[in-house]
């Protein structure tokens, strides 16, 4: 029998369902009886675990045991963080372990449990292990996470020091926003998850963009967009400000899983794709719809209607803390309807990048923060610049 997304065991009592139900409700700021019918929408449904097949808290304790369950209760549901753990246990054995057939649908079946059962059999620990322990005692050390912190560190105190005209503008706004003065701008909160997109300059409205994850210690690269390719409001395109902005949990439309503005936060609005010097005099504008969210299987072309502001990652490829490109086109999606229609299409890349946050990275007390850089910001550094560069050509050359 396959366990899937909603399956709890037999012996989980209606209550303890129901509760998880609100406590979902209560994370994404969603009840889930208005998410719309699909693969993200989670139903309950009772298994019954038939020897030789493990039960649902079974599987949660093995993964606890090989590192891909921390920081997460041993509950008999497979929700989201359960799914979350087992899609990242399985793309590391796709794309580290080299098993090609395995396909991060989430599933957990008899090849995945024989998988689980090797690595429980031979206390293995992943390649991440040694970085995310060292992080955890505070001896990470030298490394190209400590190197993207202390970049962002001086980026603040660089526009603490001359703040640009955009920046001006964030400090003076004088409403409620989860977009944060620069003063405020926090990268030293050891438990918090950082997420990095990097405005290019050269091709506006492309999918050429690159984001960086840091959490735990490890780096990973994906890419997409920072640019609105739509705009249906008649003020223009909104793009969002530079700077540190706080992120939650929750739904892009209330159709799949994406990260949302923990409250609103600013834009500035340009009659074109572009945003221009002149369009600094602009007033800025609280949005709460500006989501990190999946864009397709993205491209080297224009974005047009992926985006009305929001920040796209695509689902073709990621680089890994190894610095390695991991294609994910044999199953990335095209469309949200893809997945329904063909179960060995999946959001790829993105569905990674969701994993990994869920998984490892919001533990107690931990939170969120999405930062807006443009590529000039990484002059202060020239090796992480370089390195960009060569991740984003790494990229484009396999689209």
């Amino acid at each position: 029998m396959t366990i899937k997304l909603g399956c709890f065991d037999s012996d989980i009592s209606e209550q303890t369902c129901q509760s998880y139900i609100q406590q979902i409700g209560q994370m994404t700021r969603v009840p889930l009886t208005q998410v719309t019918p699909g693969l993200d929408k989670l139903t309950l449904q009772k298994y019954a675990a038939v020897a030789p097949a493990m039960c649902v808290a079974e599987v949660q304790e093995g993964l606890q045991a090989i590192g891909f369950f921390p920081n997460s209760k041993v509950d008999g549901i497979y929700g989201y963080r359960t799914q979350s753990a087992i899609r990242l246990f399985q793309e590391y054995l796709r794309s580290v372990e080299k098993i090609e057939e395995v396909v991060p649908d989430g599933q957990f079946g008899a090849a995945t449990q024989g998988h689980l059962q090797r690595w429980l059999a031979g206390k293995l620990k992943s390649q991440w292990t040694q970085a995310m322990e060292s992080f955890q005692a505070g001896t990470l050390g030298q490394s190209e996470y400590a190197d993207w912190l202390a970049l962002l560190e001086k980026v603040k105190q660089q526009y603490l020091a001359t703040p640009n005209k955009m920046l001006q503008k964030v400090n003076a706004y004088a409403g409620a926003s989860g977009t944060r003065k620069v003063a405020a701008w926090d990268f030293k909160s050891p438990a918090n998850v950082h997420l990095i997109g990097i405005r290019s300059v050269g091709f506006r409205g492309k999918f050429e963009d690159i984001f960086i994850l840091l959490l735990n210690g490890l780096v990973f690269k994906f890419q997409g967009s920072t640019d609105p390719g739509a705009a249906a409001d008649s003020a223009g395109y909104p793009f969002l400000v530079q700077g540190q902005h706080d992120y939650h949990f929750g739904w892009h439309k209330e159709t799949y899983l994406a990260l949302r503005p923990l409250s609103q936060v600013l834009v500035l609005r340009s009659k074109t794709d572009q945003l221009t010097e002149a369009d600094l005099n602009n007033r800025l504008e609280a949005n709460a719809s500006i989501n990190v969210h999946w864009g397709g299987p993205g491209m080297a072309k224009d974005v047009h209607n992926w985006s009305e502001g929001c920040q796209v990652i695509n689902g073709t490829v990621y680089i890994n803390p190894a610095n390695e490109l991991i294609s994910c086109s044999k199953f990335a999606a095209y469309t949200s309807q893809q997945p329904l229609s063909d179960p060995t299409k999946t959001r790829g890349a993105y569905n990674v990048l969701l994993d990994l946050i869920t998984t490892f990275g919001l533990g107690q007390g931990a939170t969120l923060s999405y930062m807006m850089l443009v590529e000039s910001d990484l002059d202060l550094d020239p090796t992480l610049k370089q390195g960009l560069a060569d991740a984003r050509n790494k990229v484009l050359a396999l689209l």
